[in-house]
């Protein structure tokens, strides 16, 4: 039976040596309560990467904007996490 997962993962990957990368919401006290990126952290590594939820978008008429794109960010993170999991190796730190 597999364990709950931990409140606010949004996706989880298990590495091949048992431990997982997850994925979440950044929040900070600037953009509440939306979030402004999305974190992928191995739980087996130090290893981690955090995509923002904010594009530049350059315009025609030069200059540009930043536009809010969670969807692009969790897509990115999604690629990360999984590409991690392939290849890390470390065991999950004990709990007890």
């Amino acid at each position: 039976m597999p364990e709950t997962w931990p409140a606010g993962v949004i996706a989880r990957y298990l590495t091949v040596g048992g431990a997982t990368v997850d994925l979440t919401s950044r929040l900070n006290v600037m953009t509440p309560p939306e979030p402004f990126a999305t974190l992928a952290a191995c739980s087996g590594c130090p290893a981690y990467q955090e995509f923002s939820h904010w594009r530049l978008i350059w315009q025609l008429e030069g200059g540009q904007d930043e536009e809010h794109h969670p969807a692009a960010a969790d897509k990115d993170a999604r690629a990360w996490a999984q590409a991690h999991a392939e290849t890390c190796r470390a065991v999950p730190r004990p709990t007890a």
